[in-house]
């Protein structure tokens, strides 16, 4: 269900659990789905995010990694609304200043990655104006001259527009979600390319501008395309809550962000869910994102129960054991290949470490 079609003003900032309970099912289901939560991997990361995005950080390009439903698309968003709150002022002064925007990368459904739609649905976010007319232009013997084509714009034409755009409105920013549209089923050839065409963009005179990647592990082969590249990058990884001996403090935070859920749960007569939260966080792979999904599934069995609650809510919406362990296996092994590659883990000793492995191949 498109939830945002459903009247903003039911939202968790401006309306109680109370008065939502007063809504209809469907209005109950967006109330819900508009939460959000944070907790301590949640500032840890948008801080670290911040500092990269900081004039003479050395990082242009930012990669946040983490596993499924860790809420990294949820973070991407919401950097967005604080970076353009922040800028508040700027923004009623200068009615051009976009200082950021949130874009997700489209998979067009064709073998290669569209960058025609990429650019296309970047220069609507730009309000660049006649995206479907943008032709390519040279310079040629002092004389400027537009590439003749049949019809509509030129990819050349549009990234030339995005471009001029993103100087013109002073970006800052700019977060895409879903970069494994970019890498997946390319070679490396093509996807040495995308990376430079995405490089590009944070290198144009007069931009000062940070991107910030989003994805699951895949996205760490990236950092092995080139040197070059690995050297204007840096990884942040959206870590999951990790469960067990030893693990006291991530225990107690995922249970704190069940409880800080729960509270905004637009039904009576639901069971304190913290009392099964080592479950839960098992079942959820320790991931918030993944603990929140259940928790709108099984409101949604509530509500289409007329609103009464019962065990089976809670059972269907849980993940199968197949789902968690293909989740889990995939964290772990993620988890595993960039361990030594995030930001924040460098070590004094490691040059001295890499280069006699290097030299041994």
């Amino acid at each position: 269900m498109d939830y945002s079609k459903i009247d903003p003003n039911i939202n968790p900032k401006i309306m109680t659990p109370e008065q939502a309970m007063l809504l209809s099912d469907d209005e109950k289901l967006a109330y819900f789905y508009r939460v959000r939560v944070k907790h301590p991997r949640v500032t840890t990361v948008r801080d670290d995010l911040e500092t990269m995005m900081l004039p003479g950080s050395g990082t242009d390009i930012a990669l946040l990694i983490g596993p499924t439903g860790a809420g990294k698309t949820t973070l991407g968003e919401s950097l967005v609304e604080e970076i353009i709150k922040a800028h508040k002022s700027e923004l009623v002064n200068d009615l051009s200043f976009i200082p950021a925007i949130y874009i997700s990368a489209p998979a067009s459904g064709e073998k290669r990655f569209s960058w025609r739609i990429f650019y296309i649905e970047l220069g609507r976010l730009l309000k660049e104006p006649l995206m479907d007319k943008k032709q390519e232009t040279r310079l040629q013997d002092g004389r400027m001259s537009v590439k003749s084509v049949t019809a509509g714009s030129t990819v050349a034409g549009l990234r030339m527009a995005i471009e001029d755009a993103l100087r013109f409105r002073r970006t800052l920013l700019v977060v895409v979600d879903e970069v494994v549209h970019l890498i997946r089923g390319a070679n490396e050839n093509d996807r040495l390319v995308h990376m430079d065409a995405l490089k590009a963009l944070t290198e144009l005179k007069g931009v000062n501008l940070t991107l910030a990647l989003i994805g699951s592990y895949d996205l760490y082969e990236l950092m092995t395309l080139s040197g070059q590249f690995a050297r204007r990058c840096a990884i942040v990884h959206f870590q999951r809550y990790l469960s067990g001996t030893g693990n006291d403090a991530d225990k107690k935070a995922f249970r704190n962000s069940l409880g800080t859920l729960q509270e905004y749960f637009p039904l009576k007569g639901i069971p304190d869910l913290t009392e099964m939260s080592d479950e839960l966080q098992y079942a959820c792979v320790g991931c918030v994102g993944i603990l929140k999904d259940t928790l709108q599934r099984m409101l949604t069995f509530a509500v289409r129960n007329k609103g009464r609650w019962t065990d089976k809510c809670l059972f269907k919406a849980l993940l199968t054991e197949g789902q968690i362990a293909r989740i889990l296996e995939e964290t772990l092994k993620g988890e595993q290949n960039i361990a030594k590659a995030i930001f924040g883990s460098g070590s004094l000793n490691a040059e001295s470490r890499t280069s006699e492995k290097v030299a041994c191949r």
